[in-house]
């Protein structure tokens, strides 16, 4: 594919609100419309044209959407120019909730610099790998409690795995602070994007009142799971390794700091996964004949004990498949940037505060790096390589995801436990709708029914929002 950027299309005045409005919404249904109508490079603006940057304002900046590897290349790749926006929601000046905002995703510079260096080594490619046994058996015994012949909830039964993974592995284990703590970060992930927690009206019954008094119990939270951690180094525990570490002056981290930097950690550890985990399920459970194969490949590669699921990270078949679900369904369909100062896209001045969203879900479905975007076919994977900024699904550049290692085996191994003991059954006209908060999920409980392995996989007829982004069967 030739990277060459377009030119923007710009909307202003009530064109721009209703197109702003739709995005609100729907981001996905929303980018494809706007993607199909106006091209890559659409710009939400008051009337004032682009030409005058300081006053091309809708709701005081400029809302810009972009989609293809030219704009991910340009933007993901100078973080000093475009910062991230914090997975939790913010909140009153000196308020808890806007402590715990502060995370990795915010920091630039030196200190970006500075944690990922900390933080590099439990996460490493390597370190992944070597942990592979002990991952399998944790979501060995996580998927052998799940209650087999019954209905449960596609989002709660893969948040019960992959929590337990990052828990176990990257958070020490031990105790229950931090599932409490992750299931605390993940209700204010909600609250961020629902709606009227953009409204600033801090009473107890408003829901940005309840995000601020929900932070203030979260920042007491992860300052006794600190407490414990701290004198107590362990090279494996992120927690820990924040607790300890300094700042660039060589002094013990401030309160701040570690507020900041947990919760987005958490957050990065297991929701992302969570989505890949959730999707990849239903993706399966509706494509019969991948779901053959991929059995078949567990049970010809996997034969033995438990233990043998470890091996579940290296089996291409089974690659390809998640690879394939992260491509049509990303686990975080939309990167939202933040210009700290005037600069351009491609080679178009925009003003300090504009905020860009890089679609993955559309640079996924591009026709010439993906034909027929919209349908799963994960052989499409054999033999195809694609960079970070064609295939954004951990973002890419400096900032790029240092937890994908982690993430993508922990899919892997936690998809081979449950796929060699169950067989995920969907109801007949199932209504699946999703939201983006900031991760996709199902807008509303899911029933799965868990039945055993017996490889008779069958689509059932899907309704809702879900169908209007994938191409299932008929």
């Amino acid at each position: 594919m030739a990277e060459t950027a377009a030119r923007p299309v710009r909307l202003t005045g009530f064109r721009a609100a209703r197109w702003a409005w739709r995005f609100a919404r729907d981001p996905l249904v929303a980018a494809r419309d706007a993607f199909d109508a106006f091209g890559p490079f659409l710009v939400l603006a008051a009337a004032v044209p682009l030409t005058r940057p300081r006053r091309t304002v809708l709701l005081d900046v400029p809302l810009v959407l972009t989609a293809g590897p030219a704009f991910n290349r340009e933007l993901l790749s100078d973080p000093a120019t475009w910062r991230g926006v914090s997975l939790l929601p913010g909140g009153p000046r000196n308020s808890a909730a806007r402590r715990i905002s502060q995370g990795l995703t915010r920091v630039t510079g030196e200190r970006h610099v500075q944690y990922r260096r900390l933080l590099a080594p439990p996460l490493h490619k390597d370190s992944v790998r070597a942990s592979a046994a002990r991952m399998a058996q944790l979501a060995e015994a996580e998927v052998a409690s799940w209650p087999t012949g019954e209905t449960v909830d596609l989002w709660d039964q893969p948040r019960r795995v992959m929590q337990r993974l990052a828990i176990e592995l990257l958070f020490g284990g031990g105790d229950e602070q931090g599932y409490h703590i992750a299931d605390m970060v993940s209700r204010l992930m909600q609250g961020k994007w629902s709606p009227g927690a953009f409204v600033p009206i801090n009473l107890p019954v408003t829901p940005y009142g309840r995000i601020v008094r929900e932070s203030e119990l979260l920042e007491r939270r992860i300052l006794h799971w600190a407490q414990s951690k701290r004198g107590r180094t362990d090279s494996h525990d992120l927690a820990s390794i924040i607790v300890n570490s300094s700042d660039a002056d060589g002094r013990p981290l401030p309160d701040a700091a570690i507020i900041g930097q947990i919760p987005s950690l958490v957050a990065a550890a297991s929701e992302a996964a969570q989505s890949a985990l959730t999707w990849t399920l239903l993706l399966v459970a509706q494509h019969p004949e991948v779901a053959s194969n991929l059995v078949e490949e567990l049970r010809s590669k996997l034969a033995g004990p438990p233990p043998a699921v470890a091996a579940a990270g290296e089996l291409p078949y089974l690659a390809a498949v998640v690879d394939e679900s992260m491509r049509i369904l990303p686990p975080v369909p939309v990167q939202i940037r933040v210009a700290q100062r005037e600069t351009t896209i491609a080679d178009c001045p925009v003003p300090a505060g504009t905020r860009v969203m890089l679609s993955t879900f559309l640079t996924n479905r591009m026709p010439d790096l993906y034909p027929e975007g919209d349908v799963f076919r994960p052989e499409r994977w054999f033999g195809m390589a694609r960079s970070p900024f064609q295939y954004p699904v951990f973002s890419g550049g400096p900032h790029g995801c240092p937890g994908y290692w982690f993430g993508l085996q922990g899919v892997r191994i936690a998809l081979a436990a449950i796929l060699t003991r169950y067989r995920p059954e969907f109801a007949p006209d199932a209504r699946i709708d999703y939201k983006v908060q900031p991760t996709m999920r199902p807008l509303h409980k899911v029933p799965m029914r868990l039945v055993p392995q017996d490889g008779a996989f069958a689509a059932a007829p899907i309704s809702g929002t879900i169908a209007k982004v994938v191409r299932f069967p008929q």
